[in-house]
């Protein structure tokens, strides 16, 4: 790469792309006094631009903090080394530069680790250049990818890096689910590791002891088969403690929950038939649930004759299926108990009925040729939109709603307004601006499309967009995309500041 000396003034320079966001103020003003009254030692490092930016031919490479106390100290110029680099250059240079000058903050380390491993750089690359372990490699580009509440905690030191690093075990959607229940009512307080390990305490289950096959994909198709699934500390990378303590676990509460409940409705209707449903058995002596036999109420057997089927709901043993003898239950109330559960299968295949009948009542609608049918068919899709752009949200995402303004001229809506309107109030308004700006069916899909890959723009947990792009498999959707994304980002805001451009 070929090396220039030159002084520039400090407004010819584009500093967007410097990944470093957290300045010590005391440092910055001393640096500041040095800079005033003995010079700049070390000039800053620049690089060509292939295109302006903003009308400028020179972007900032390394030297963010002097950079700023220049413009503290109010001088008009800057020494820079003029190199030429590419910009995955650039930002690893940049990296490189401040970790070994004056460590950064590690949400700002992490958040660059991030950057060259998607640029394709390999943990022992990164770690070779950066003079660092591959374990500190792998912990940082972990942390870049906690979810937005925790880097954003770590950046403010609300959040210790032990504790960051313990989080970024965790899917995200663990995470999220943490700051969620938890970083609301802590935001006074900085988190530390021991606090965080108490809140995932509760969050593993160890593999070997799921009432289902392991690599069953059917019991939650949007999950897939734990056997393969990435949510287990084995595959939380040999660079990491297993939370597991040597066992395979699962990761994510959450989508266990969802097996277990599906696993105990299947064990539930497997040992059920039309004359004897299955008892349902609770391990708990105390609030019971309804319609469940407490622990005293039946007795577990080996033997088939003279016992009925059960399966537990609650407990160690939920989802599992047991031969049971009942105790102190007359021959009256056995039959009242399996009347009960008759009556309720009965209004819960009603219930279905009812509604499948309904759904095609609907479909034939939609299926008719005339007007008729074409205002069924707008309704829905109207419905749809709706429906898409309140997915649980009291109101729509901000900025979801700045582009649907500028794309399809809905109403701007004046924040005394948007805080009057509440519930359904909301959802009228939504409707009347779809029904007002689609007016036809084909308008309608078009701006159905539209919401379906502008969803949740706002939302730090749900990557929509990324979604779209995996399912459409398009290689040009991904072409430049991360310098598309910063010229879109200088285009919006300043790069220093991180203000809305007016």
């Amino acid at each position: 790469m070929g090396i220039e000396l030159r002084h520039f003034p400090l407004d010819a320079l584009y500093i967007g792309g410097n990944y470093r966001t957290a300045m010590s103020a005391p440092g910055l003003e001393e640096l500041t006094e040095s800079i005033r009254h003995s010079g700049l030692i070390q000039p800053i490092t620049v690089r060509p631009l292939a295109e302006p930016v903003e009308g400028k031919y020179f972007a900032l490479v390394a030297g963010a903090r002097r950079y700023a106390a220049h413009e503290r100290a109010g001088l008009p110029t800057i020494l820079c080394n003029v190199r030429e680099m590419s910009a995955q250059q650039a930002e690893e240079a940049r990296l490189i530069e401040n970790v070994q000058r004056e460590n950064p903050h590690p949400a700002d380390e992490a958040v660059a680790v991030g950057k060259l491993s998607e640029n394709g750089a390999t943990y022992q690359e990164i770690a070779s250049r950066l003079g660092k372990p591959l374990r500190w490699v792998a912990q940082r580009k972990a942390v870049s990818q906690l979810v937005g509440t925790w880097l954003r905690a770590l950046r403010a030191d609300k959040l210790t890096l032990a504790a960051a690093e313990e989080l970024a075990r965790w899917p995200q959607a663990v995470q999220a689910r943490l700051a969620a229940e938890n970083y609301k009512n802590q935001r006074d307080a900085t988190l530390s590791e021991s606090t965080v390990k108490y809140w995932l305490q509760s969050e593993t289950h160890i593999l070997s002891a799921a009432p289902w096959g392991l690599y069953d994909a059917n019991l939650y198709p949007q999950a897939g088969a734990c056997a393969t699934c990435p949510k287990r500390s084995s595959c939380a990378g040999v660079l990491f403690e297993q939370p597991g303590k040597g066992k395979d676990s699962c990761l994510d509460k959450g989508c266990w929950g969802v097996k277990l409940a599906r696993r105990t409705a299947l064990a539930i209707k497997e040992n059920s038939t039309d004359q004897q449903p299955a008892y349902l058995l609770s391990s708990r002596s105390y609030e019971t649930p309804a319609g469940a036999l407490s622990p005293g109420r039946y007795e577990v057997s080996k033997k088939k004759k003279g016992t009925v089927a059960g399966v537990f709901i609650d407990g160690p043993q939920q989802a599992h299926a047991v031969r049971i003898l009942l105790v102190g239950l007359s021959a009256a109330a056995q039959k009242n108990h399996q009347e009960a559960q008759q009556e309720a299968r009965r209004k819960r295949l009603t219930q279905q009925a009812t509604k499948s009948v309904l759904a095609g009542r609907v479909v034939v609608l939609l299926g008719q040729p005339d007007e008729e049918g074409g205002q069924v068919r707008r309704v829905l899709l109207g419905e749809a939109i709706t429906e898409r752009l309140l997915h649980h949200r009291t109101a729509l995402d901000e900025l979801v709603l700045a582009h649907l303004v500028r794309d399809w001229k809905w109403s701007v809506m004046l924040d005394k307004t948007r805080k009057a309107l509440r519930g359904d109030e909301y959802r009228q308004w939504v409707r009347a601006q779809v029904q007002a700006t689609a007016p036809t069916e084909e308008v309608l899909t078009r701006l159905l499309l539209y919401v379906l890959a502008h969803h949740d723009l706002s939302s730090e947990y749900n990557d929509q967009q990324q979604k779209v792009v995996t399912l459409l498999n398009r290689p040009e959707l991904t072409q430049g995309l991360a310098e598309a994304a910063q010229d879109r980002l200088a285009q919006q805001y300043d790069p220093l500041t991180l203000r809305a451009r007016s």
